[in-house]
């Protein structure tokens, strides 16, 4: 990405040293940073990166962006590298990725919702790169670091830049789309997460639906029609277009994509029919026909030929923590869903080897950020009816100890483990389970249940 001086005068930022203009790549981390790299000095509550910036250089960083306040104590001495200086790093890191966003021609498609955003990110972005290049948020870096930190990391000759964009506040939607401006907008679900920001399902729906209100002037919303909050959310937008697995709604004046489910596989991963197409998907969960259709719709309405995008969304394999399946000893098979926790994906996870012989275990770990509905929504938990389709239920956790109890009430085979670590739970567990039983983990990143997956495939791996 090359800037100009008009570019970064306009984001306010001095250059001190030599500059020929090129951006090189961003780095937030020392740990991960390449040779380089430009080092951006951020502070938090907790921490101020500027106490690595000889760490940095001596790694090996190109330049750093810093702020005033640090670079004040060189008084006169040449820098040791070329500095970015502005008044503050994190804001300064915003301003400058707004300004490259209006300077470039890339077509922007952003991507919110409570659940499946990233799914729906790297499937947008396989179907899109189909016809042509692609940049998309790394990891989980969807939020006011994260989305400006992609942005100064395009080459500036992308043709499409896919942005995942989270939430736990109102506003940090109409925030992240100041600075992405994005010409399609999609908003995946609207579910009870992140309630101890949101306060309310209501506030979760006015915020996500930030989304369809801060789009492009000329930008185009894909509604998800199966989702009453979505539709809601999605307002007098003119430019949108629906999409289905279930009925068209009678008062739907929009253009619509309507998707079939054919069949389901042990693992319930579905084969799924759109316009006289049909493909076979990956990704095991037939709630994930649903996520593959509206990345689909996006797809299409960006300019990629539909045969092309569907094909690319159904070759696209899960990832670590986001239902990726991992083979174990003795047949042995372990859905992994550790990365994050809902009521709605909970149940989703539970339904998926509904199809698969053998015996049926689950392993559920606490769900975080539910603020004052953290009781009832695991209880909730506890009183699924798909608890009885399996032999064993672990739950895992002080908040799903409620979640036990009402499973104990209905008679569900279950126990309680809080006091274990995760890889103390893993190594408990490990040679209990039954020949060829499918496992499934569930939870909230914070739950720790990524390291009883790994642990247990350490204990007990097929290699």
């Amino acid at each position: 990405m090359m800037l100009t001086q008009e570019m970064l005068r306009e984001a306010n930022i001095e250059v001190w040293g030599g500059f020929n203009g090129k951006l090189p790549p961003v780095s937030i981390d020392t740990r991960s940073m390449k040779v380089g790299d430009l080092f951006w000095a951020l502070r938090g509550e907790k921490f101020d990166a500027h106490e690595f910036i000889k760490k940095a250089f001596a790694h090996g960083a190109s330049m750093a962006a810093v702020d005033r306040k640090w670079s004040e104590q060189l008084r006169g001495i040449p820098p040791p590298q070329t500095l970015l200086v502005m008044d503050d790093t994190l804001k300064g890191m915003q301003v400058l990725a707004k300004v490259v966003r209006k300077n470039i021609g890339s077509t922007v498609c952003a991507i919110t919702g409570s659940y499946a955003k990233t799914t729906t990110r790297e499937l947008v972005a396989k179907g899109l790169a189909t016809s042509g290049k692609v940049m998309r948020s790394p990891k989980n870096y969807n939020n006011e670091i994260g989305l400006p930190y992609t942005l100064l990391n395009l080459d500036g000759d992308e043709k499409y830049v896919v942005l995942e964009m989270g939430a736990n506040h109102a506003g940090e939607i109409s925030k992240l789309c100041e600075i992405g401006d994005p010409h399609f907008g999609m908003v995946t679900t609207i579910a009870h997460v992140h309630l101890e920001g949101f306060h309310s399902i209501e506030g979760v729906q006015k915020a996500k639906g930030e989304m369809y209100q801060h789009l492009l002037k000329d930008g185009f919303a894909l509604v998800n029609l199966d989702d009453e909050r979505v539709v809601e959310a999605s307002g007098k937008n003119s430019r949108k277009a629906g999409y289905t697995m279930q009925g068209i709604p009678d008062d739907w004046q929009h253009s619509i994509y309507h998707g079939h489910l054919v069949g389901l596989d042990a693992w319930s991963r579905a084969s799924l029919n759109v316009e006289g197409m049909t493909v076979k998907l990956q990704l095991p969960g037939k709630h994930f026909a649903q996520t593959a259709l509206g990345a689909y719709a996006m797809c299409v309405e960006a300019g990629v030929e539909p045969d092309q995008a569907l094909q690319a969304i159904a070759s696209v394999e899960p990832i670590a923590g986001r239902g990726k399946i991992i083979q174990l000893e003795r047949g042995i098979e372990l859905l992994d869903e550790s990365y994050n926790a809902s009521v709605p994906t909970m149940e989703a996870a539970l339904r998926t080897p509904l199809n698969r012989n053998g015996s049926r275990i689950a392993v559920l770990g606490d769900m975080y950020e539910l603020g004052l509905y953290e009781e009832d929504e695991h209880r909730s938990i506890g009183r699924l009816d798909i608890l009885e389709e399996y032999d064993m239920i672990i739950f895992y956790g002080n908040r799903m100890a409620w979640a036990f109890e009402e499973a104990e009430m209905m008679g569900v085979p279950s126990q309680l483990f809080v006091d274990e670590t995760p890889e103390e739970l893993a190594e408990k567990f490990a040679g209990e389970i039954p020949d060829d039983a499918a496992v499934v983990v569930k939870g909230s990143n914070a739950s720790g249940l990524s390291r009883f997956v790994k642990t247990l495939e350490e204990i007990a791996g097929s290699n």
